[in-house]
């Protein structure tokens, strides 16, 4: 499902994004496989941060979305100096890239159709690799997009790819005790109500002023590797 980027949506993305080291990291695991002097793809890429990120050891990257609002959140604080932002529908663009970074984007068969058309080079793919919905305050299973596809599908038709373990701690700070309510009523996919008593289970105090609040997650996902030009023809439609 996309990602749908209201106010409230943007503001919480910026927070978490800002607190932690959560896209440091993140690429500083995906920089071996990128060509440093290479014109790199961030499809999907929201509000930017991971783009914003890998422009600081690439030559050239383009951020790209459709959505309006993470793109104009995404210029207010990014230089256009120093990367390329484009609002745009990724299935229209006619760009070609020596690589593209597909970040939680979707499925196999997009991602596959994409590559084949625009990229000249790596593919890196980030999928999910949990079931539970983390942000949920009960259970939730995520069934859509998952590794089991994936890796079927590439299986399938004789892709050769590496594939690469990661867990990295993407939590949530809050303001206030009213901002964590606000983020379950957001966030919240199970049965379970909003309460003030089941939010703060999930809380901890963090004794910062500007933050006193923070909801740990770790984001457990699997990196995967392979080469636009092992894409067979004829299965690079959607």
């Amino acid at each position: 499902m996309m990602q749908r980027w209201n106010e409230d949506a943007i503001r919480f993305m910026k927070d978490a994004s800002e607190y932690g080291t959560y896209y440091r990291e993140l690429t500083a695991e995906l920089l071996p496989y990128l060509p440093k002097d290479g014109h790199i793809c961030d499809a999907g890429c929201g509000l930017g941060y991971l783009a914003s990120e890998l422009s600081k050891h690439c030559k050239c990257v383009t951020a790209l979305d459709s959505s309006i609002s993470a793109i104009t959140a995404m210029r207010k604080r990014q230089s256009i100096d120093h990367i390329n932002i484009v609002c745009a529908d990724i299935f229209t663009i006619s760009d070609r890239f020596d690589a593209m970074v597909f970040c939680y984007f979707g499925r196999i068969e997009e991602i596959l159709h994409l590559a084949k058309k625009l990229c000249r080079g790596t593919v890196l793919i980030i999928k999910r690799d949990c079931a539970e919905h983390t942000f949920s305050l009960g259970n939730v299973e995520h069934k859509k997009h998952t590794m089991e596809d994936t890796l079927g599908t590439l299986s399938a038709l004789q892709i050769p790819f590496l594939k690469k373990s990661i867990a990295l701690e993407m939590g949530q700070p809050f303001r206030s005790f009213n901002d964590a309510l606000d983020f379950f009523r957001l966030y919240n996919k199970s049965s379970t109500p909003v309460s003030e008593t089941a939010v703060a289970e999930r809380l901890l105090q963090t004794g910062e002023p500007e933050f006193p609040l923070y909801l740990p997650s770790q984001r457990k996902m699997e990196l995967i590797v392979f080469s636009a030009r092992d894409i067979p023809e004829g299965s690079n439609g959607v």
